[in-house]
């Protein structure tokens, strides 16, 4: 009577092992900051990585993987380029036909022709 207690307590307590293993085995899932352009990533040989947030400037390193921030910006999207500089001097005629093709901006912020 005693082994098969033993067995039985053994039993548990493998499968309880074998759960905590496979637990720890299950993947993550990735951190926003794996696609973040503010991200700077450092990853090591054995699979580990340190990510520091250089949003606003700052280089703050993240202790925790984040699934949501305020200040994302994706990594891959095509970067806006502002058009900045002087407009020279036009006749009324080309300030009417400017106007007529002038574009606007975005709500992401581009400059975007009218069509």
């Amino acid at each position: 009577m005693p082994v098969l207690l033993y067995l039985a307590l053994i039993n548990v307590l493998v499968r309880i092992a074998a759960a905590v293993i496979r637990k720890q085995r299950e993947p993550k899932p990735e951190p926003v900051c794996t696609t973040c352009s503010f991200a700077h990533m450092q990853y090591a040989v054995s699979g580990k990585r340190a990510i520091s947030c250089t949003f606003a400037g700052g280089v703050r390193p993240m202790t925790i993987d984040v699934m949501y921030c305020s200040d994302y910006r994706d990594r891959s999207a095509p970067r806006c380029v502002a058009i900045v500089g002087f407009v020279q001097a036009l006749d009324e005629a080309e300030v009417v036909a400017e106007v007529a093709t002038a574009g606007r901006l975005s709500p992401r912020g581009c400059f975007e022709t009218l069509a």
